[in-house]
């Protein structure tokens, strides 16, 4: 989560405005989470890219934060989605498997 919010953050003009969302709504056994800027959009040759390590949109980037973030969601049996256009900014979203915390 921290990986995605630098990100929306380091995409964006100072004093823009950089959203996170929680949802549990469709199906109870998963979470979603939702990072959203109004950056600008994401060329679609750079897209599926994205995830890969060492890729990045910016310059200075290292290519690392979304790669991580990537093989996390993976890890633990989640899916990744990004979403870029020029009227609406970008969207990363990741689905995990909820759980239950056991009563002490």
């Amino acid at each position: 989560m921290i990986n995605l919010v630098k990100n929306a953050c380091e995409a964006i003009a100072p004093g823009e405005v950089v959203t996170c969302q929680l949802k549990r709504d469709c199906n109870p056994n998963y979470i979603q989470i939702s990072v959203h800027n109004g950056g600008t959009l994401i060329p679609a040759e750079i897209m599926p890219k994205l995830t890969q390590p060492f890729c990045s949109g910016k310059s200075e980037g290292t290519g690392l934060g979304l790669a991580i973030v990537k093989r996390i969601v993976d890890a633990h049996e989640g899916t990744m989605s990004i979403q870029s256009n020029a009227s609406a900014g970008t969207t990363i979203s990741f689905t995990l498997p909820a759980f239950e915390l056991s009563p002490i």
